[in-house]
C-alpha cells in the first residue's frame, strides 16, 4: 500500500530546519508523497525549494485565510507563475 499526506506545512520555520529528517523518516515509513500546502506568498519560494529538492513533494500554493490580509496588489500574477512552473502543483 501507498502512504500519501494529503496536507501539511513542511515549510513553516517552526520545523527548525529538520525537516530533511522529517522527509528522510516519512520515507522510512512508506509515506511516498506528500502536499506541502503554502500559506501566503513569503512562503511559496520555500515550498517551491522543498518540491525542487524532494520527489515526494508536490507543492500547493494558496493563501490561508489567516494571512489574506498580508497579499501583495500582484498576488495572482505571482501566484499564476508559480502554478506556470509547476504544472503538477495544486
Amino acid at each position: 500500500m501507498r502512504l500519501f499526506d494529503a496536507h501539511n506545512h513542511l515549510q513553516d520555520d517552526r520545523f527548525g530546519g529538520g525537516q530533511e529528517e522529517l522527509i528522510a523518516d516519512c520515507a522510512a515509513v512508506g509515506l511516498s508523497k506528500m502536499v506541502v500546502n503554502g500559506t501566503r506568498e513569503s512562503d511559496w519560494p520555500a515550498v517551491a525549494a522543498l518540491a525542487r529538492h524532494h520527489n515526494c513533494v508536490l507543492p500547493s500554493f494558496g493563501l490561508h485565510p489567516w494571512f489574506v490580509h498580508e497579499r501583495s496588489p500582484d498576488w495572482l500574477a505571482k501566484l499564476k507563475r508559480q502554478l506556470d512552473a509547476w504544472p503538477g502543483a495544486v
